[in-house]
């Protein structure tokens, strides 16, 4: 690219944990073009995830249901605003219609689909065998010239979501003495989610190992904390319902490590420097793990090798095949190597 854009405009996508990766490119980005005007659009679900994120301009909210008109309405926003790059962080060939539409010149993009391609500038062909959202963003904002030695996912909670994190541990009895482990029980899709019950195990194993479990999630998460709770003899604390994305990443430097299924916390948690045992059961951890090392992946997809992909959707065959002893070797590894300060992040 010869000449330096003065208008850039970056689509991102709608959920969390998508979002929390492609902090990545855009921190490259916005080093790549120092002068530009960085618009972002981002779904309304997602959106808090750039609360604090130095370098953007202005954020433009997509709504979760959009419709004919709304989409219509947003390409004539578009072509007023006369952007001159449109860089797309998704494979959707919608969005790179609508920069098409609104006259973006130049379009940069990830491409699933060849019968759209003519429609970018320059993109990266989507490759299932590489992570969906690290290694395709990566290689496209290189596709722009950007620096990407220090290609890693930036959250930034802010003092008030450290002091809110602060008061809620003193407020619950946690003294900062004992291991503290992040249970996240939910995820957008049934088959991610292990079950209640061995969860439950997980607790009381640990709180007769000396450690203290907090449950985490969304509102949606509330029934699953209860169901968790009625099956333990241990009582771990609850904090689903309770807190905002970047919340949720303020609390992570205080975990010891985060068992999770594949879900948007997974992400929010490695951005952290978190370490997570991540239980993963039809979806594969090559094309959505976690970014960093040291994490630790259980699955046991393969014994599901005849078995129909509705099955395991459905009926939550791979997940079931996941052992609590396995999970609790898993931790137990992790807490005697980890220690954790709660006192700050590697994403400033």
């Amino acid at each position: 690219m010869t000449q330096q854009p003065s208008r850039v405009f970056i689509f991102l996508r709608e959920h969390i944990g998508d979002v929390v990766n492609s902090t990545a490119a855009l921190h490259c980005l916005r080093r790549r073009f120092p002068q530009a005007h960085l618009c972002v659009e981002v779904g309304e679900r997602a959106a808090q995830v750039l609360n604090g994120f130095p370098g953007i301009d202005e954020v433009w909210i997509r709504p979760t249901h959009q419709g004919l008109w709304g989409k219509l309405a947003f390409i004539r926003r578009l072509r007023r605003e006369r952007f001159d790059l449109a860089v797309i962080l998704d494979d959707s060939a919608d969005m790179v219609m609508h920069a098409w539409l609104a006259g973006i010149p130049l379009r940069y993009g990830v491409s699933r689909k060849p019968k759209f391609r003519r429609l970018y500038t320059a993109f990266v062909p989507h490759d299932p065998t590489r992570h969906e959202t690290l290694d395709h963003f990566r290689d496209l904002v290189q596709l722009l010239g950007c620096d990407t030695s220090d290609y890693r996912p930036r959250l930034y909670p802010s003092p008030e979501d450290r002091q809110t994190i602060e008061a809620l541990l003193s407020q619950a009895g946690w003294d900062g003495e004992l291991p503290l482990v992040g249970i996240h029980p939910g995820a957008s899709r049934k088959h991610r989610r292990w079950l209640p019950d061995r969860f439950a195990q997980v607790c009381d194993a640990l709180a007769e190992d000396g450690a203290e479990c907090v449950i985490l999630g969304g509102a949606q998460d509330i029934p699953l904390a209860k169901q968790i709770l009625s099956n333990c003899r241990s009582r771990p604390l609850v904090f689903a319902g309770r807190l905002t994305i970047l919340q949720t990443a303020a609390l992570m430097p205080c975990l010891r490590l985060l068992i999770t299924g594949d879900t948007g916390p997974m992400h929010i948690a490695s951005a952290m420097g978190t370490r997570i045992v991540a239980l993963y059961g039809f979806s594969n951890p090559d094309y959505t793990g976690p970014f960093g090392r040291g994490h630790v992946i259980i699955r046991h997809h393969e014994v599901c090798t005849g078995c129909s992909a509705e099955k395991c959707l459905h009926d939550h065959e791979c997940m079931k095949r996941i052992s609590v002893q396995e999970v609790l070797e898993a931790v137990r590894r992790i807490l005697h190597e980890n220690t954790a300060t709660c006192s700050g992040s590697p994403s400033g």
